[in-house]
């Protein structure tokens, strides 16, 4: 037979002291002071002041004894006190401060030892160890994650992908993935490329567009012009276009012998700080460079090639004297040089223009300085 378990109730008291433990008030130490104060001061018993306060004898004797035992050491000369709550909250702020502080330093120099590698790029591809380099610095670092992200440049999505392939697969899992699939979908059999390259060797009049027709039409197996065009330039069977190779001479085959034989003209471009750009258009006779004419201008438009044009006939005197042939104006490929109301200024006026060569400012080598 099994007796069954007498539970026995606590005590009263017990329970009033685990009441009483429970609901305790804390004092500050400032709270103490004016206790043991109120107390020396006498002008209550210890006992009534013990009672009005909710502390007990004992407690009330061993502050005191504290507070005495803590002036006859401040007046020995002993500084050395404990701190109160907010001198130790201001120390643990000073403390997180400090640390992070540190942590932005030590980051800092990590980074300036890889500023050859310069991390932080956008769409920069990193290896493997240096993938892992970045975990453990994020783990070993004071900062937060997102802070210590900023620092480095790399966006926390792309860390935490980082973080979760390296937790999951360790760090085989941090190498880099092949971007391009494994298998092309419409890729044409290495056969089928065989076949085209035949045929193209059997009849190599045939184009690609040709090419492609006629595979389609006798192998019932469709090839697109791009397809075949690729599959023999990769074979080295497509013949490169016969280029004519201009380039410009090195010097000018009829030289000018004499003023207003040809005038060399450009825009030159200058900046004016607050106020904006303007453009310099000048008229260069090439024989004596000599300035004929000049305009500042706002704009690089036909008009002000023929507003400059016009002074420069007037300042040589070419638009009223009849002369046998007129200056001939050289100048670059500019849309404002090529326009067509220039063109119809310079037929009425019976000049013909010259151009110099593309990608050849060495043509206008005299108005170019």
């Amino acid at each position: 037979m099994t007796k069954r378990p007498v539970t026995t109730k606590a005590p009263a008291e017990q329970v009033v002291k685990d009441i009483r433990r429970a609901t305790r008030k804390l004092h500050s130490s400032e709270e103490k002071i004016l206790i043991v104060l109120s107390g020396l001061r006498g002008e209550d018993s210890i006992a009534e002041l013990c009672r009005k306060e909710g502390i007990a004898q004992s407690q009330y004797c061993s502050w005191s004894q504290e507070f005495l035992e803590a002036g006859k050491k401040r007046l020995a000369g002993d500084t050395a006190r404990q701190a109160n709550s907010g001198e130790v909250k201001d120390l643990r702020s000073e403390a997180v401060a400090l640390k992070e502080l540190v942590a932005d330093l030590t980051l800092e120099n990590r980074l300036l030892k890889k500023h050859e590698r310069c991390w932080g790029p956008p769409r920069m591809r990193y290896p493997a160890a240096e993938k892992l380099e970045i975990i453990r610095l994020v783990g070993q670092s004071h900062l937060s994650v997102r802070r210590t992200l900023a620092k480095i440049g790399i966006p926390p999505a792309t860390f935490y992908r980082w973080y979760d392939r390296f937790v999951e697969h360790g760090p085989e899992g941090l190498e880099d993935r092949p971007s391009s699939p494994s298998r092309v979908w419409n890729r044409i059999p290495e056969t089928v490329r065989d076949r085209i390259v035949n045929l193209a060797l059997e009849e190599p009049e045939l184009s690609p567009r040709e090419l492609a027709v006629r595979f389609t039409d006798t192998e019932r197996y469709f090839v697109s012009e791009a397809s075949v065009y690729r599959l023999l330039k990769f074979q080295d069977l497509i013949t490169g276009p016969a280029y004519i190779v201009i380039k410009a001479a090195d010097e000018f085959k009829d030289k000018t012998t004499a003023p207003n034989q040809m005038w060399q003209t450009d825009f030159t471009y200058l900046k004016v700080i607050g106020w904006g750009w303007l453009f310099l258009s000048t008229i260069l006779d090439d024989y004596s460079r000599y300035v004929v004419g000049w305009k500042l201008c706002g704009t690089m438009r036909a008009e002000d090639v023929t507003n400059t044009l016009g002074i420069a006939l007037a300042a040589s005197g070419c638009d009223s004297a009849k002369v046998l042939h007129k200056p001939r104006p050289l100048s670059d490929n500019d849309s404002s040089y090529i326009a067509e109301d220039l063109a119809k200024c310079l037929e009425d006026k019976g000049m013909t223009p010259a151009r110099s060569a593309p990608m050849h400012p060495q043509t206008q080598g005299k108005i170019e300085r």
